[in-house]
């Protein structure tokens, strides 16, 4: 799995400099230049205002009594996504672009067995047993 990330690592800049190349070509220098500068405007922006929208996800799945995996999932795919739109390049973007669509996101979790409990569950259930200090 490591070596499969390092590779990934490896290669992602020949990957990104390639299709730079290729766009250039296709649509201009300045365009180029432009798309490259909106991509990490983009990524510091959604790196700004993601996590307040993740806590407001949070804070309502809370107060709806059930635990916040979803919220906290969507809010880490938001942040990573504005990180590889930080990440110069077309490639990285189109990553952060899978990231920032509900489907693509959906596609990337995997699917748990069961579902968590919710938090209404557990404050209901009765404590019982003998309890014993031993501070003595």
């Amino acid at each position: 799995m490591i070596a499969r990330w390092l590779r990934f690592a490896v290669f992602l800049p020949l990957i990104e400099v390639v299709i730079i190349v290729l766009v250039w070509q296709a649509i201009g220098p300045w365009w180029t230049l432009g798309l490259l500068a909106a991509g990490p405007i983009a990524g510091v922006t959604l790196l700004r205002l993601s996590p307040e929208r993740t806590f407001g996800h949070v804070r309502a799945a809370l107060s709806r009594g059930e635990l916040p995996h979803e919220a906290v999932w969507e809010g880490a795919a938001l942040g990573l996504a504005g990180l590889l739109l930080i990440f110069p390049g077309f490639f990285s973007d189109l990553l952060a672009l899978a990231l920032l669509i509900g489907p693509g996101r959906r596609a990337l979790r995997r699917p748990s067995e069961a579902p968590p409990p919710s938090v209404e569950d557990h404050a209901r259930e009765p404590l019982e047993g003998r309890f014993r200090s031993h501070r003595d």
